[in-house]
């Protein structure tokens, strides 16, 4: 049996930022592979900021922080100043026990770091990049999204998948819709081998001890995601007031934030929601967090870019039917376990949800068929593998 205990590893995640910063699918990712890497006796530290570090805290991780940044500040390209500093952070680490380095995106801000530190040690440290998800090559067509800032982010986000085949050692690509993206991308014929495919997944027997005693619904349904026009926050609004035309006192909780919030809630007033929207904010306490999921009738993710959400395996595991625009990724990844509804059809998207919250039966049957499917993504099992990928040479 392989040991790592002695090990020690580096994430490098210069992207968290804020007092109370946002959980996406990659940071919830490679805080829950470092928590079950503690586990296997690995030391884990982090090259981020004291926002990343009380991020996880929160999350149940204890991390040695390389600190980049105490701001508070939060602006759209505040990651990329971070990152500035990050470069000399990283040249001034010195540990000689550090066998990994762990790039937690292929944004460039967290490539270079990873970079500096592998030339340091090129025989001794293994160096991995994980890649969610590649922006269409041609920005503009983006839906839901500001003109610049995805120029911004394809230009940062091919420059550190440019440079990850260099120097990488691995780069793991979360699922195996991303592995084909970047196959059939400019660079894949000369560094395919490097690419990997992985997995996200779910605690599923911790889930089912918080959601097993949850008996009242509270909500007719959720929405847990970054606030932020992509991730289909306002068209999100939009069905909820349709549904409000059907079912009068229909209610809709949004779990967390985001760079759109405040705009979102000015929509919501606007349209006379307030009572049948609330906003909970970011909940990272694992009990409450799942505890809120389970008191709703339905998952909702209007979203029109993802790769896997791991918010809907958590949905599914928290036995609550999930909705979502049709987007090959969602499906590649969750087969039929899922409800898909043709991208930005929000009138047809309103309908299926009136006919789930109509038909009690019909919920049932999707709660099923989503707890059998979902059961089979583990944490534990995902971290362990990914280590085995990591270390073989």
């Amino acid at each position: 049996m392989i040991t790592y205990k002695g090990y020690e590893s580096i994430f490098i995640a210069c992207g968290i930022v804020g007092t109370e910063p946002g959980l996406s699918g990659g940071e919830m990712r490679f805080i829950e592979i470092a928590k079950n890497w503690v586990n296997q006796g690995i030391r884990i530290h982090l090259l981020s900021s004291y926002s990343a570090k009380e991020l996880c805290n929160r999350m149940g991780l204890d991390v040695e922080l390389h600190n980049i940044s105490s701001s508070k500040l939060v602006r759209r390209f505040t990651f990329f100043l971070l990152a500035f500093k990050s470069l000399f952070v990283s040249l001034g680490i010195r540990n000689d026990s550090i066998r990994l380095i762990y790039s937690s995106s292929e944004q460039v801000y967290d490539v270079i770091p990873g970079v500096i530190m592998k030339l340091k040690n090129l025989k001794k440290v293994k160096f991995v990049v994980i890649v969610h998800w590649l922006p269409p090559i041609f920005w503009w067509k983006r839906n839901q999204s500001d003109f610049f800032n995805s120029l911004f982010f394809l230009i940062s986000q091919r420059l550190g998948l440019l440079t990850a085949c260099f120097f990488a050692d691995k780069i793991l690509a979360v699922s195996e819709s991303t592995k084909d993206q970047i196959k059939h991308s400019i660079f894949g014929k000369f560094f395919i081998k490097k690419v990997i495919a992985v997995k996200c997944g779910v605690n599923f027997e911790q889930i089912k001890k918080i959601t097993s005693k949850v008996i009242i619904k509270k909500y007719d349904a959720v929405f847990m995601k970054r606030i932020q026009a992509v991730k289909g926050i306002f068209d999100l609004i939009e069905i909820w007031d349709i549904i409000v035309k059907k079912i009068k006192n229909a209610k809709l909780a949004i779990i967390g934030s985001g760079i759109d919030e405040i705009e979102a809630k000015n929509l919501v007033i606007q349209k006379k929601l307030n009572s049948n929207i609330e906003f909970l904010g970011v909940i990272y306490d694992f009990e409450d967090k799942f505890k809120r999921i389970a008191e709703s009738k339905l998952f909702l993710l209007p979203s029109y870019e993802e790769n896997w959400a791991i918010v809907i395996g958590e949905a599914l595991a928290s036995g609550v039917p999930v909705i979502t625009y049709n987007l090959k990724e969602l499906n590649n990844v969750w087969d039929n376990s899922i409800i898909s509804i043709s991208l930005g059809d929000k009138a047809n998207f309103a309908s299926a949800i009136i006919n789930y919250l109509n038909d009690s039966r019909l919920r049932t049957k999707r709660i099923n068929l989503g707890l059998n499917y979902v059961i089979n993504f583990d944490w534990k099992k995902i971290a362990e593998n990914e280590l085995k990928i990591i270390f073989n040479n």
